[in-house]
């Protein structure tokens, strides 16, 4: 990000009536919708579900470095709840405005612009660094299981966290100019008598603001398209080879009940492709992570097209309170996307719910020995009296 500054920029909004108070225009959302908006998505939902991500996330993380990373997934999985528990803190810190604002509207105003340059960008782009992860997670188990005996000494858990420290380094990188087109300054506030701090264009933005806003805008859409397209093709890959593994298995088991029990039962239906247990399972987790990328990434894809398309819909611009209020709702998917890692996982893999549950279990027994040491403590002490 640039450094804060009190410089003055050039070509400031028509609608601005002193230096840094931008008034939005009121089309299709007034600033009074907008605010309430703040309150119930922003500061409210959005302030919740932060917090839970930052606690379930770092459960997560807890237990792969409890299972000591013995496979390339339980790796890719910890960067993937390290980026989501990045993005969940960064909302959580960002909205701590909310709670100051009854103590000191001033400093609650300034927090909340000064935020905003820092942590909406932060938010926004883990989203992409942890749907890029995702679909790393899926071309991986793709080849696994197409060529599982090639891959499984080729990609080890070293080699995975390799690839994912430079996926997380390359994707925020691409990102990472747009903390440069901001100034944030102090100026002095008749609706709050006092200086606050606002966030306004500088030079930069506008030497280049064509270039650097084609760049991001296509990058916005390209990064998650991508990696959506790249889930839906690996997981159809999957899906189709595990099919085709589960009618082999179920010939191989009509054939060997022909050998032993030749009679004249009917064995019609084990010409079925049917999925083992275990298949079933990892399908279902395949559909589980189909289903949230999906409804986190489509919304993202969406809004970043008609910032491509509509110039004025962004920050400090014509339809700002329209931009503003569908980042409120697109932050609902991307933190709720960030924390039910924790569900899906223990719902869905059995390692891992019985490393929880174990964490957990040694926990409560050493909570429960040191109640009873602090009673023992207590009783001595009362015998003594």
């Amino acid at each position: 990000m640039c450094a804060l500054s009190g410089t003055t920029t050039e070509n400031w909004h028509k609608s601005s009536t002193t230096l840094g108070e931008f008034v939005p225009p009121e089309i299709y959302v007034s600033t009074e919708v907008r605010k309430i908006a703040e309150i119930v998505i922003d500061l409210t939902l959005c302030f919740i579900i932060s917090y839970l991500g930052v606690v379930t996330n770092i459960l997560v993380i807890a237990v792969f470095i409890k299972q000591k990373f013995k496979d390339s997934v339980s790796v890719s999985m910890t960067f993937i709840s390290l980026w989501d528990l990045i993005k969940c803190l960064g909302c959580a810190i960002q909205r701590l405005h909310g709670p100051m604002r009854p103590f000191s509207p001033a400093a609650a105003e300034s927090w909340a612009n000064i935020s905003i340059v820092v942590f909406n960008y932060l938010t926004c782009f883990s989203t992409y660094v942890s749907s890029v992860l995702a679909a790393y997670v899926a071309v991986e188990r793709c080849l696994c299981v197409s060529i599982p005996f090639k891959v499984r000494w080729l990609i080890t858990p070293k080699c995975s966290f390799m690839i994912c420290f430079l996926i997380s380094v390359v994707v925020f990188g691409c990102f990472s100019i747009m903390y440069c087109i901001y100034d944030v300054i102090w100026v002095y506030s008749a609706a709050y008598n006092s200086t606050i701090a606002i966030y306004l264009n500088n030079r930069f933005f506008y030497n280049n603001r064509e270039p650097v806003f084609l760049y991001y805008n296509l990058s916005g859409i390209i990064w998650p398209a991508v990696s959506f397209v790249v889930i839906l093709v690996c997981t159809f890959l999957i899906v189709f080879h595990l099919r085709k593994s589960s009618t082999f298995r179920a010939r191989t088991l009509k054939l060997r009940h022909q050998k032993q029990h030749f009679s004249g039962r009917d064995f019609s239906g084990a010409n079925k492709p049917q999925l083992s247990p275990r298949d079933r399972q990892i399908v279902k987790m395949l559909l589980v992570i189909i289903i949230i990328y999906v409804i986190s990434l489509s919304p993202r894809i969406a809004h970043y097209m008609a910032k491509y398309f509509i110039y004025e819909f962004y920050f400090l611009r014509k339809y700002h309170n329209l931009f503003i209020l569908m980042t409120y709702v697109l932050n609902i998917f991307d933190l709720t996307n960030g924390a039910v890692n924790l569900f899906v996982f223990l719902a869905m893999s059995s390692s891992f719910r019985q490393t929880f549950t174990e964490m957990f279990s040694c926990l409560c027994k050493k909570v429960q020995d040191v109640s009873k040491l602090r009673n023992v403590k207590v009783g001595c002490h009362k015998s003594e009296m």
